[in-house]
């Protein structure tokens, strides 16, 4: 999705404000990527891509999370549905197994800049790797936010009422673990248009002011 997004229709749709910012830190990461000539220095292409990996791989551990303690078999006290179950039980098995492969691509990446490349300068056939672990990365984070986009969001639409959607973006935008507790939004927010960041800081309100956990 690389239109801009002007409207949230419930509140766990600030997730396409998420996948845009991811899609573009992708993107700048193969850029640096072509942009290498051989003996180049790698220090623009590992910024990007370091940024890059540490919101993706964080921003799936915490859907994974997140799934596993709301939606996992027994994780509430309600009777369940047995549709409902059944669906659940999908969406956590889904996100495990893409936290999994999103993982498998990160390291293919680290391992062409360290094994490969290591203290040694770029040259056209690592340029070639690295290039071709970036395109892989890039294809298996595209499968995942598409996926989430025309299954998992549907689903939770459907399957959550507003006060749940609030606690799930909570945990996605807010980090009460880290000192900084805003790190997330603030690597969301530049990748974003004006009014994108209006809609993201409207999210972010109404999770800090609604009692939620």
């Amino acid at each position: 999705m690389t239109d801009e997004i002007t409207g949230l229709d419930s509140p766990i749709d600030v997730m396409y404000l998420i996948h845009k910012a991811l899609r573009a830190q992708g993107a700048r990461a193969e850029d640096e990527v072509e942009k290498l000539d051989d003996g180049s220095s790698l220090q623009a292409f590992k910024l990007a891509f370091n940024a890059w990996a540490t919101a993706l791989v964080s921003h799936a551990e915490l859907e994974d999370q997140y799934m596993n303690d709301h939606f996992a078999p027994g994780a509430t006290a309600d009777a369940p549905d047995p549709a409902v179950e059944q669906l659940t039980g999908m969406l956590v098995a889904y996100e495990d197994e893409m936290l999994g492969q999103l993982l498998d691509s990160v390291q293919g990446v680290m391992t062409v800049l360290n094994d490969e490349i290591g203290p040694t300068s770029v040259i056209t056939r690592t340029k070639q790797h690295l290039k071709a672990q970036i395109i892989g990365l890039r294809i298996a984070q595209e499968d995942h936010l598409e996926t989430e986009e025309g299954l998992v969001l549907p689903a939770l639409r459907q399957h959550m009422d507003e006060e749940r959607q609030l606690a799930m973006a909570k945990g996605l935008l807010i980090d009460e673990t880290a000192d900084d507790t805003r790190w997330i939004l603030q690597w969301i927010e530049p990748e974003l248009t004006p009014a994108e960041q209006k809609l993201l800081a409207e999210v972010e309100t109404r999770c800090l002011e609604t009692q939620i956990n």
